[in-house]
């Protein structure tokens, strides 16, 4: 709309000839402000602000370009057309109400993330501690059965603290009963090929130990989920001083299967017969 002369009524200063009806106006000279009305405006139609079609007042969007033609006020939910400031309604600054909501909706995503995250952070304090504490009572072989239950549960996140413990904790008891978690887990876990891999080196580097137990149930578990790997150190094994442990081996041996496998226990076989034709001959 074009207004050849407009003065600020009170100041009586010159007002911009060119506005928008229901706008304000704002009086550079003292700061005045005003809404702009005439009787131009014609509220049977809507002006489309995008492709300047005519529209009747009832709709919502652009019957030529699909543009939205209506704006709710936040705070009454009134609809108001396009291009006005202020709601027909309650009088609110409607892009200052807008923008004030997406600030405090904004505040609400951040503290909800922020909640989330200390949840999130909580937990795994929660899951460490029990896991700490699952593997301390591995030292002790009456609580096996429960813990490594309870250990199985929680699945590949306690595959880097069982290999720890299997490795470097003093205590056998403790060493051999994460060597039958690591078993359990990785074979009924979805774990994934790096960290199984880890698991099958550390329960090789366990075939050594100084304890039978620990060779014997590193090795159970190793025919869990070994592979080739795990063929020559077993092999090593058919010749332990302890007979549950070269059975065990054995049996391992056979379920990783192969020509190799089939290669050593026939040498082992042969040689183990030969030890005994030795004996009975003298």
């Amino acid at each position: 709309m074009k207004i050849e002369e407009l003065a600020c009524s009170n100041c009586g200063a010159p007002l911009p000839g060119d506005f928008v009806p229901n706008q304000q106006i704002e009086c550079a000279n003292c700061g005045s402000i005003f809404i702009a009305t005439g009787p131009e405006v014609d509220d049977d139609t809507i002006t489309c602000p995008g492709c300047r079609t005519v529209n009747d007042a009832e709709k919502r969007f652009c019957s030529s370009c699909g543009e939205a033609l209506k704006v709710d006020c936040i705070l009454c939910h009134t609809q108001n057309k396009v291009g006005i400031t202020h709601c027909v309604t309650c009088g609110a600054h409607l892009e200052r109400a807008r923008a004030k909501r997406e600030r405090s909706l904004e505040k609400k995503r951040q503290l909800q993330q922020e909640r989330s995250q200390r949840l999130k952070e909580k937990k795994a304090r929660q899951k460490e501690e029990k896991l700490k504490k699952l593997l301390d009572d591995l030292d002790e072989p009456e609580n096996h059965a429960f813990a490594i239950y309870q250990i199985n549960q929680m699945g590949v996140d306690a595959v880097k603290a069982l290999i720890e413990t299997l490795l470097n904790d003093t205590d056998p008891d403790a060493r051999y009963g994460s060597a039958r978690a690591l078993g359990q887990i990785c074979s009924e876990h979805d774990v994934k090929g790096l960290i199984k891999a880890k698991a099958a080196k550390a329960l090789v580097t366990a075939l050594v130990d100084s304890e039978a137990a620990v060779r014997y149930w590193s090795a159970d578990a190793l025919g869990k989920f070994g592979g080739k790997i795990a063929i020559e150190p077993l092999a090593a094994l058919l010749n332990d001083p302890h007979p549950g442990v070269r059975k065990q081996a054995r049996h391992t041996l056979q379920a990783i299967g192969g020509k190799r496998v089939s290669e050593l226990l026939a040498k082992t076989d042969k040689k183990s017969k030969g030890l005994m034709g030795w004996i009975k001959g003298n």
